[in-house]
């Protein structure tokens, strides 16, 4: 036990270690990370997250910027341990939004009290990298409930002292599903459940494979990320430039392409949601998927348009939760406050399904329920995010409905079906400006007419073969047959 125990440290846990602090991560032994929790049961490090809640936070009042009071910097402390007697998820939900949106807190200033947003992180992708701290520790020990039941994490990374990624590591001949179920066991009540309710990346790995999910991701849905070919070189020459003084190995190139400082606040900001009060986290294809899409849509084409384009992911590749993240990052990234976005199925079951999605995320859309009430919702500009069947656009277009926004963007679901009639002419009239999106899980041919209606644009793919290579889908296996017949 001892050697193996040895191993895993030396071959995968000491180096990832060193592969942090290269990467912009401040070490911290575990005896201060003690200190920092004041104790073995808290899992926040108070002093440095304390600090950067008085960096990051004023408020401006009458023409004076102020600092929050010394209760209130307590408080947001102690409001951020958010208990767990409802359960895991659903403390974690909590936390989770506490982090990403802050909370407010009301100060006392010229005899008035007002109340003022106060935020744990600064996501601003200008300054994020200058404004928090990164930490990274070993050896994490926690108590449980009855101190029976004591775990250890093998490296914890935090951002302003809040622990956001947990890493399991295994020697190079034991399995990461080894390292998979000790997550999930750690989890659980008996053991030391307060540390997840922080983490957006629960990692298991040795040096030649990796594995992720979030909180409570079971075994059969921890993934695999794969860097895609047009950062493979950004990546491995990253890696080369950190001079390990070793040979990079396969732990090396995924922990760089995941949690480098700049991916791990992108993916925790953007990349998790709820579903149904369950934790998701994007899988990579997904996260490629939405970086492009961004990239391509804030690009504008020679007639002042933005560009257009598709999305090609085979069938059970996550498409619906992709728009979803498409979603958030739009309205909260481009032109917020004045960026709507519309989702465009072929067929009511799928409008109610989408709908259905959206909603669960706490995303909570606006569905046209007929053609006029289309019209009502486009000419009140007042939802950001509406669903809708095709067919309403008959009755807009009809009704000379019309929005010349350049800040709309369509993203058409199942997009081989219904975007070559009438009625996609249509749409197009009633949002002659607006960027167009496709999403299809139907293999496509190079000049398809499909693509042809979204500028002819592939903005990502991921085919049958991706997914059966990630293991996330079954192959297909057919056998030819001959039948002898006579006419």
């Amino acid at each position: 036990m001892y050697n193996e125990k040895m191993l895993e440290k030396n071959i995968s846990q000491e180096p990832a270690i060193k592969l942090f602090e290269k990467l912009g991560y401040t070490y911290i032994s575990p005896e201060e990370c003690v200190q920092q929790r004041k104790g073995l049961y808290g899992c926040v490090l108070q002093d440095i997250l304390k600090e950067q809640l008085k960096k990051i936070n004023s408020y401006d009042y009458n023409g004076k910027t102020n600092k929050f009071s010394n209760f209130n910097i307590d408080k947001a402390i102690s409001d951020l341990d958010v208990p767990i007697q409802e359960g895991l998820l659903v403390a974690s939900e909590r936390v989770y939004n506490i982090i990403t949106m802050g909370r407010s807190y009301e100060e006392e200033v010229d005899g008035r009290k007002v109340s003022f947003d106060l935020k744990y992180i600064d996501w601003n992708p200008e300054t994020f990298l200058t404004n928090n701290v990164f930490h990274v520790t070993q050896e994490f020990s926690v108590d449980s409930d009855t101190k029976e039941n004591r775990a250890r994490v093998d490296i914890v990374l935090f951002i302003n002292g809040i622990p956001l990624v947990a890493i399991e590591c295994k020697s190079a001949d034991k399995s990461v599903d080894q390292a998979v179920e000790q997550n999930i066991r750690n989890q659980t009540e008996l053991y030391i459940p307060q540390l997840f309710k922080y983490t957006s990346l629960v990692i298991a790995s040795n040096k030649n494979e990796v594995k992720y999910g979030t909180t409570r991701t079971s075994k059969k849905f921890y993934s695999v990320w794969n860097y895609e070919k047009d950062e493979k070189d950004l990546i491995e020459n990253k890696v080369k430039t950190l001079e390990l003084e070793r040979i990079p190995t396969y732990q090396d190139k995924i922990f760089t392409a995941m949690l480098m400082p700049e991916r791990l606040l992108e993916i925790t900001r953007y990349f998790i949601l709820f579903d149904a009060h369950v934790k998701k986290v994007c899988r990579y294809q997904q996260f490629y998927g939405v970086k492009n899409v961004i990239k391509t849509i804030t690009q504008f084409n020679k007639e002042g348009n933005r560009n257009s384009g598709i999305i090609w992911h085979t069938q059970g590749s996550g498409k619906s939760l992709t728009m979803v993240m498409i979603a958030n990052y739009i309205l909260s990234n481009i032109n917020p406050g004045k960026s709507k976005v519309i989702i465009v199925t072929d067929r009511k079951e799928l409008d109610k399904q989408i709908t259905r999605t959206f909603s669960n995320t706490k995303i909570k859309p606006t569905r046209a329920v007929s053609g006029r009430n289309l019209i009502d919702i486009i000419n009140e500009k007042k939802a950001d995010i509406v669903t809708t069947i095709i067919n309403k656009f008959n009755i807009a277009e009809k009704a000379k409905t019309r929005n010349d926004s350049k800040d709309i963007f369509v993203l058409v679901d199942e997009s081989h079906r219904s975007n070559y009639g009438e009625l996609a002419t249509k749409m197009r009239r009633v949002f002659p400006n607006a960027c167009f999106v496709g999403f299809t899980g139907t293999p496509l041919m190079k000049n398809d007419k499909t693509a042809v209606k979204f500028g002819g644009n592939y903005i990502h793919t991921y085919t049958i073969k991706d997914g059966v290579e990630d293991k996330v889908i079954a192959p297909l296996i057919y056998e030819g047959r001959f039948v002898e017949q006579k006419v």
